[in-house]
């Protein structure tokens, strides 16, 4: 037997791209969405624009009564996936990561070690500073893919791990600022007395 040619490595990648895709009827109701992929090309080519356009159609960017019912769920995190502009905000966060990473990385070594695994990390994917443009549609992208079962398309142990570290990063944000307030009340219910 022999090797294929490059020419024939790339007949089965365009035979593969021109398979066609089911559309998925919205509920209750309906007709596909407009810009749904007829094929798999088609799904490579979304734009960020159609991506969100057809999360919302699916009722999976703003959840409805609606979004649990299809045969998968996107789990569309409107505030992680939107494209963020850089801010005063987000520099301070930063010059402040240093510190809030350490207690995240002992935590992810004493779990390491109690289980004896190793957590694939990216560097690349800092969800609390958002993504690169080609980070986040392709996150999009793989959601939709899983969405419509397309095979692998699962979400990645990086992407846990970040929103994970997001999440408390900023439950621990919000306690920080809560515990700051209710000092500054106590400072001048003080001063009052």
């Amino acid at each position: 037997m022999s090797n294929p040619t490059k020419k024939d490595q790339l007949a089965a990648r365009i035979a593969h791209l021109k398979l066609r895709l089911a559309p998925l009827v919205p509920l209750p109701t309906g007709a596909p969405h407009p810009d749904f992929p007829q094929t798999l090309l088609d799904y490579h080519l979304l734009s960020e624009e159609q991506l969100d356009a057809i999360a919302s159609y699916y009722h999976q960017s703003t959840p409805s009564v609606y979004t649990h019912q299809y045969p998968a769920c996107m789990n569309w995190d409107k505030e992680m996936l939107a494209k963020r502009r850089a801010s005063v905000a987000q520099h301070l966060r930063s010059a402040s990561q240093v510190e809030s990473n350490q207690w995240w990385e002992s935590l992810l070594a004493a779990e390491e070690a109690d289980n004896a695994i190793m957590v694939k990390r990216r560097p690349s994917v800092q969800f609390a500073q958002g993504f690169t443009d080609a980070e986040r549609i392709a996150i999009k992208r793989r959601k939709f893919g899983k969405f419509i079962g397309l095979m692998n398309c699962e979400t990645p142990v990086e992407e846990i791990e970040g929103r994970l570290r997001a999440s408390m990063e900023k439950a621990i944000l919000l306690a920080q600022e809560e515990l700051r307030r209710a000092e500054e009340w106590e400072l001048r219910r003080s001063k009052m007395v």
